[in-house]
This record gives C-alpha cells, structure tokens and sequence, in this order.
C-alpha cells in the first residue's frame, strides 16, 4: 500500500505541474523523462545501494566534522556560551543550543569556505563539470544547467550571477528552469545551520543534488522550450576572480558571512513573533468556539496534510507534517526547520517522516523568495525585471514541486 501511494503522489506531483503548464503541446517528452529518470536514479544510488549509501554516509560525517571546526573560533570569541555541552550542564540540556552562539559562526565559517574554494578555482570547476553532465543527458541549454548545479552550491540570486552573460538573451523558459532550480534547493550556509538543527547531512546533500534535473524536468512542463537557445550545447562559466588574493577572499567571506547570519537572525525574530502573534488570535477566536489549541498549524496542517500522505507520510502523522511544509511555503525553510528541530530530538515522528520532511523542505521555495528572486536578478539584467516578475510565482510553485517529487522518492524508497 505504502508504494501504490507513492507512486500515486509522483503521478499527483506530475499532474499539478501538467495543469499549470503554459504550453501542454510544447512538452519536450525527452527532456521531462530524462530529468525525472535522473532524479529516479540517483535517488535509487543515495538512498538504496550500498556504494551510495556510503559515499553520501561518508559526505554527511566529512560535513559535520568540518563544521565542527567552526566551534572552534566561537569558543575563542563567547567562551562557553558557544559550548553547548558545558553551557548545558549548567542550564540543563535544553537550554545547551543558544542559537545565536552557534548559528552566527558557522554560517561565517561556511561562507569563508566558499570564498576560498572559488578564489583557487575549485568551485567553478565543480560546477561546469557536472553542469556538462546534467547538459549531455538531458540536452537543456548550458545557461539552465549552469544556473540549476550552481544553486546546488550557492544562494538563489549568487547562482544567477554565475549567468549574469547569458541573462539578456534567454528565453522564457530558461529563465524558468534557473528561478526553479534556485527555488529547489538551498546554499550551502545554510545547509551548514540546518545540520546543527539535527537534520542529517546526508539527506540534505541528497535533496540538493537531485533537485538539480528534477527541477528542470518540473520547469519544462509548466514552461516548455519553444524559442531559440543562445547557449544549447554551451557551457562555460564567465566569473573571474572576485578578491586580490586568498586573504582578500577569506576576509570578504567572513563578512559576507555575518551579513548573513544577521539577516537570518532579524528573519527569524520577526516571523517567529509574527506566528506566535497570529496563533494568539486564532486561540482567541477559536477559543470561543471551544477549540483554544486552533492556530496557524491547524490550518497549514490541513490545507498540506494530503500532500504530505501521497508524499509517503503516515496519515497520522500527516497533519504535523503538512503544518511544517505550509510554514515552509508561508514563511520559510528556516522556521520550518528550527519548528522540525525539537521533533527530531524528541523522537516525537517516524524516521520514514523524518526523511520526507528534510527533502520536502530542503529549498528555498517561499513567498519571499520570489520577491527576493525577482529584485534580485533584476539588478543583474534590469531589462528581464518583467518577465520574470510574470514568471515568479509559476517557479515558486515548480519549485515545491521539485522538493516534493524528491522527498516521494526518498519515501518510497525508505
């Protein structure tokens, strides 16, 4: 029964996309299926074999270790406030996790990172190698699978940058697949937090990997390729070197990294008050009507309890997890994650669930993200700023769509 649901949540996923497609008679079969089959058998490696399962087992404990690296300069700065164990023996254990001391140094730690990979080459490297690959399987244009492996790697308006050439001459439909593909899957930096909130790395890994050609596939039925590509067969990444030298690099790194830990913390503080604010008045309300637990994850709860079931989830268990996909879509992943943080350690969902949420939302497919999405690569190439305002909100949904039709492939598989 658990796989004919399965099966059944692809062919639902499939389907919304078909319904929402600009252009049903301009699907490329070829370029959908081979995109869905790569999602398909990746999954099938990841989560399946034993070669893959030790090389993504392998992947998630190298992440971990290196993150821990960042404990150490956070010791150095905030003594043990930064120690969660220490600080926890004092507090109890539930108080050890004091977000700011542990979040902050990491994201700056991981951007650091980054920085350094790109100013030596390694990251373009890794790019343009695996967008070739992505390119010769699924025969999509070099600006899409460049944009789709970058987002893999970076934030949602940087993996635009690595296109920032190409921006002015694509078509519709690769502007699409690469807001699509920056919809379907998360940074780095990010990523980094979320391994701190007890998601396991390797399934975060996975769902950025395979989010990649699932995305296009997604993308190229809700907006099919019916103009001519500039860059079909081409893929070369016009970056050049950011920084002077590696120092140059890695101070820029860490503060762009505070930047963003900063932002996410102001992010957080805002929409965690804005929900505890709206769940007060629909206690209120519901109180009335002697329901005083109704609240924002009541409603989220049923309006995506039926996507979490074909998704694999326990019905039982559908509605908590519906609560966090539509604070994912409403808010965003963040909150979603830290919400999910508490559940992992309390053991409170299946592990089969557990496994569906962190591919389900393992993207950056939110409401603000289109605005973010929008403003963002407009500053890149003023002159698109309408078409992709006309598109936005067609990608956010493809987008969720992509997450979704990978966390039906870990459920079906787990």
């Amino acid at each position: 029964m658990d796989r004919f649901i399965g099966l059944a949540g692809i062919v639902i996923i499939l389907g919304v996309a078909y319904l929402l497609s600009h252009n049903r008679k301009a699907i490329n079969d070829r370029v959908v299926g081979m995109g869905l089959l790569l999602q398909v058998l990746l999954a099938v490696f990841i989560l399946k074999t034993g070669v893959g399962k030790a090389i993504f087992g392998w992947l998630g404990m190298a992440v971990t270790k290196v993150l821990s690296f960042s404990d150490e300069g956070a010791k150095f700065v905030f003594g043990i406030l930064a120690d969660n164990v220490k600080l926890g023996s004092y507090l109890g254990p539930e108080n050890g996790f004091i977000f700011f001391f542990k979040i902050i140094p990491t994201i700056i730690f991981v951007a650091c990172l980054v920085n350094i990979f790109y100013h030596i080459g390694l990251m373009q490297w890794i790019v343009e190698v695996l967008a070739k690959g992505l390119n010769y399987v699924m025969k999509v244009s070099g600006a899409e699978a460049l944009s789709n492996i970058s987002s893999a790697f970076v934030g949602q308006v940087e993996a635009q940058i690595m296109i920032k050439p190409y921006l002015r001459g694509m078509t519709m439909s690769e502007l699409m697949a690469s807001m699509t593909g920056s919809f379907a899957c998360i940074a780095g930096g990010v990523m980094a937090t979320y391994i701190l909130f007890g998601v396991k790395a390797e399934y975060l890994i996975a769902a950025s990997i395979m989010a990649a050609p699932g995305a296009l596939a997604i993308a190229k039925i809700m907006w099919p390729e019916t103009e001519e590509s500039e860059t079909q067969g081409v893929v070369k990444l016009k970056v050049g070197k950011q920084h002077s030298n590696i120092v140059d690099a890695i101070s820029a790194g860490c503060s762009d990294g505070l930047k963003v830990g900063l932002n996410v913390l102001a992010m957080l503080v805002g929409f965690l008050a804005l929900i505890a604010l709206i769940n007060y008045i629909l206690g209120a309300a519901g109180g009335l009507a002697g329901h005083p637990e109704f609240g924002l994850n009541s409603i989220l709860g049923g309006l995506f309890s039926g996507f979490a079931f074909v998704m694999g989830v326990p019905w039982h268990e559908a509605s908590q997890a519906g609560a966090l996909m539509g604070t994912k879509l409403v808010a965003n992943e963040f909150v979603a994650y830290l919400q999910l943080k508490p559940i992992i350690e309390g053991h409170l969902l299946s592990e089969k669930t557990l496994a569906i949420l962190s591919f389900a939302l393992c993207g950056f497919a939110n409401f603000g993200s289109v605005g973010i999405q929008i403003g963002g690569i407009s500053a890149l190439e003023p002159s698109r700023r309408a078409d992709l305002a006309k598109l936005g909100f067609r990608a956010l949904i493809a987008g969720t769509l992509a997450s979704y039709m990978s966390a039906t492939l870990a459920g079906l598989l787990f």
